[in-house]
Order: structure tokens, then C-alpha cells, then sequence
């Protein structure tokens, strides 16, 4: 069987337009303004200041804050002497083996010795009241008058003109079959 076939190729084509910017750029505006010149002056005072917290402390006239930090760091030095002595006396107890009599020499520490101290009496001062001295202080601030001249930049005017592409089939592809030959055959 003979058969003859020709094809076609499809073709495109296209058509283009360029872009198209055009840009203007206007001239700068100039500004100007004048400050007038400005002083302005401050003044703090001297100042003094007197603390007698401490002197008044050691003359038993005492804020409540003193007493309190006073009272309280007592407390705390007590507490550990008492945390002292009963370890100690424990340890003691527990060396009932080397032959002292310890209950005996505790109860007499615990009934007696322990209570003994120091008193003392002050009703006079013996630190100086805290004096502070704060200068005081003259600010003079000078602000200068100012001629200035600004230049204000113009935003640039674009126009943009958009290129193009056209695209078209210039040719369309196709297939074309023929039988060329003598004899058809038309058994299947």
C-alpha cells in the first residue's frame, strides 16, 4: 500500500512595540526662615542638709526604722548563740564517755552563765550630726538665631508607556495523507 504524506509546520509570529519612559524633572524650590537668638538662664540655690538620724540613735531616741533594724539584727545574733550552745550542749551529751559530768555543767550554764553581761548607759552623743553642702548651680543656655536656606527637591513626573507584544499564528500546521497506489485491499 502506498501512502504519500505532507505535513505543514505551524508558524507564530508576533508583533512588538517598545516601552516608552519619559521622565521631566522640575527645579528644586528654595525655602528660608530666620530664628531670633534666645538666653535663658537658671539658677538653684545652695542647699544644706543636717542628719542627726545617728546621734539621736545613740541617745535611745530612736526612729521606728533604727529600732527596728536594731531589734532585728539582735534577734538574729541571739538566735545563732542559741543554735550555738544547744549543738554544743548536745555534743557534750554525746560524749558521756570520757567521763564528764555534763547535765551538771549545763544546768549551771543554762540557769546562770548565760545571763551574764555588759550593761551600759550613754545619754550623750558621741558621733557628729552629717552635714551636707549641695552648690548651687547657674545654667546659661544660649540658643543663636539661625538664616537658613532649604531647598526642597521636586518629585520627578514619569510617564511610562507600556510596550506591547501581539502574537499570531502566521501559518497553521497540518497533516495531509494520501493513498497513491493501484490496489484497495478491503478485507479486514
Amino acid at each position: 500500500m502506498a501512502l504519500r504524506i505532507q505535513t505543514t509546520p505551524a508558524i507564530l509570529n508576533y508583533n512588538t512595540k517598545n516601552t516608552q519612559v519619559n521622565i521631566k524633572q522640575p527645579k528644586a524650590i528654595r525655602e528660608g526662615s530666620i530664628t531670633q537668638s534666645k538666653i535663658r538662664v537658671e539658677v538653684s540655690l545652695p542647699k544644706i542638709t543636717i542628719d542627726q538620724d545617728q546621734a539621736f540613735n545613740e541617745s535611745g531616741l530612736k526612729n521606728v526604722k533604727a529600732f527596728r533594724d536594731d531589734n532585728t539584727a539582735y534577734a538574729k545574733q541571739k538566735m545563732q548563740e542559741s543554735m550555738g550552745r544547744v549543738a554544743s550542749q548536745g555534743t557534750e551529751m554525746t560524749n558521756v564517755h570520757t567521763g564528764m559530768n555534763a547535765i551538771a555543767e549545763q544546768a549551771v550554764t543554762n540557769a546562770f552563765d548565760q545571763f551574764l553581761g555588759e550593761f551600759g548607759m550613754v545619754t550623750m552623743p558621741r558621733t557628729r550630726p552629717q552635714v551636707d553642702v549641695i552648690d548651687g548651680q547657674i545654667d546659661i543656655q544660649v540658643e543663636e538665631g539661625q538664616n537658613t536656606k532649604r531647598y526642597v527637591a521636586q518629585k520627578p513626573e514619569i510617564e511610562v508607556q507600556n510596550g506591547k507584544v501581539n502574537k499570531y499564528m502566521k501559518q497553521y500546521g497540518s497533516i495531509s495523507i494520501r493513498y497513491v497506489g493501484e490496489n484497495v485491499d478491503l478485507s479486514v
